[in-house]
């Protein structure tokens, strides 16, 4: 019964955080029209790229390390995890607001500081509460700053309120968030002993080879309204509709392998861990099917009403953004969960590379030809990439046991 509602929390609270931006994107369309969505879109690109780095692959490796830790060893994990990302916000912050203002020909200002406010978010401790299988506490540390804050911001950008207002309330729910995790886990000076310059950037280098899979999957995942937006101009609102969409969809379904991620590593031995992470993987082919399906037919009717009519989105797009959808559930599924449990995080390193090799490229150039589809179909080729090195991989490790 435990597990059914740590399933259901898991499940309900990044439904409930999407809504929160589902509530201000008609408010920033309306009041601001597509120009007003693309410098948001834009900046939230650059900014979630920059929190890929800034996360620095806890996401990735956190998780089981803190499903098998003790209590002692769980508060030390967070305590290096919390130092690490605020030593890398900074830069990565920074990068991302320059990038955002210089992209954009209006509403300069509004992208650098959603820029910000989305690199901030890098700061979560919600891959923490996955490994402890806590879903309330990433509900009090998360998911209610970030519905409360945009909320308002929604009303307030409702009522005439400036377009800046989204950006604001994004950065400060992402400061919140880590402050109220250390809160709640208890951290004190203890914790943090030990944690000086030079232990800092030993720990930095220890993350190296998690971050480096994730931050080169940043190329294809955070950053393809940036490519589009290099490529075809005129084409970002659109792409940027159904990137948002889809990366809310995703968001939410996020929550199956988070919950999994705990589940296979409460493992008793390897070979009870491998066989949770086998299951792991059918039941994210059949959730990613199901998913696509649902976002094709739905899309469409949905973004005639978020966007308020600006950029409605073609049952063609909707169409493409189901199949990235469905590649999405599984690779996440055969790499987070199934090689994390392989222990052969290099090859999760080795996939993310061979997609962004293959993805970026694809994205400019055939954005450039076909505008939103083209980008769309650049995203599909280098999450299939990934998909397919995954599963060599897997295969090649399972086969050799």
């Amino acid at each position: 019964m435990k597990g059914v509602l740590r399933l259901a929390g898991f499940i309900l609270l990044p439904i409930i955080a999407a809504v929160s931006p589902l509530l201000a994107l008609p408010a920033v369309t309306s009041q601001f029209g597509a120009a007003g969505w693309a410098a948001i879109a834009l900046g939230q690109s650059l900014g979630g790229a920059a929190a890929v780095i800034v996360e620095l692959g806890w996401a990735l490796n956190g998780p089981q390390r803190v499903a098998r830790a003790g209590l002692r060893s769980r508060k030390k994990l967070l305590a290096i995890a919390l130092s690490t990302k605020t030593a890398a916000l900074a830069p990565m912050s920074a990068a991302a607001a320059v990038g955002a203002s210089l992209l954009t020909s209006s509403y300069s200002f509004e992208a650098a500081l959603m820029a910000v406010g989305a690199a901030a978010v890098g700061l979560t401790s919600t891959w923490f509460f996955v490994g402890t299988s806590s879903p309330l506490r990433i509900a009090l540390a998360d998911t209610f700053p970030k519905v409360t804050t945009i909320s308002v911001a929604a009303v307030v950008i409702s009522m005439g309120g400036p377009l800046w207002a989204y950006g604001a309330a994004v950065l400060l729910s992402s400061l919140a968030s880590p402050v109220i995790s250390v809160l709640m886990v208890g951290l004190s000076r203890t914790d943090l002993r030990g944690i000086g310059p030079r232990r800092l950037v030993w720990f930095l280098r220890a993350q190296l080879l998690a971050l480096s899979g994730r931050a080169v999957s940043a190329l294809y995942i955070a950053l393809p309204i940036t490519l589009v937006g290099l490529a075809a101009p005129g084409s970002v609102a659109l792409f940027a509709a159904v990137e948002r969409l889809q990366r809310m969809g995703l968001s939410v379904l996020q929550a199956v392998p988070n919950f999994l991620q705990a589940w296979v590593g409460r493992g008793t031995d390897q070979s009870e861990r491998l066989r949770r992470a086998h299951q792991s993987v059918l039941i994210n082919v059949g959730l990613g099917l199901s998913a696509g399906l649902g976002f094709a037919i739905l899309a469409p009717p949905v973004s005639r009403i978020l966007f308020s009519g600006v950029t409605d989105i073609p049952i063609e797009l909707s169409m493409l953004g189901g199949l990235l959808i469905a590649t999405v559930c599984v690779s996440r599924a055969t790499g987070n969960i199934l090689l994390v449990a392989l222990r052969d995080i290099r090859s999760i390193v080795r996939s993310a590379i061979a997609g962004a090799v293959i993805g970026v490229p694809l994205i400019l150039s055939l954005a450039a030809i076909w505008g939103p589809a083209g980008g769309l179909i650049g995203e599909i080729v280098a999450e299939c990439t990934v998909l397919l090195v995954q599963v060599f991989a897997a295969f090649r490790l399972l086969r050799g046991r």
